[in-house]
């Protein structure tokens, strides 16, 4: 099993709007699994605002 980083990088939706509500972070710690549950990197995804 490799090690995962402690930091990660991406978007925080910082309240309810449009596109100028997003915020790039590289200081957001990455999530650590639970009993039952993995962590998965995610390379791209999508925001729909509807």
């Amino acid at each position: 099993m490799s090690t995962l980083p402690t930091r990660m990088s991406g978007f925080v939706l910082t309240g309810h709007g449009g596109p100028e509500m997003l915020e790039w972070r590289e200081d957001l710690p990455v999530p650590q699994a639970e009993a039952g549950e993995v962590v998965i990197k995610v390379a791209a995804s999508a925001v729909n605002n509807t």
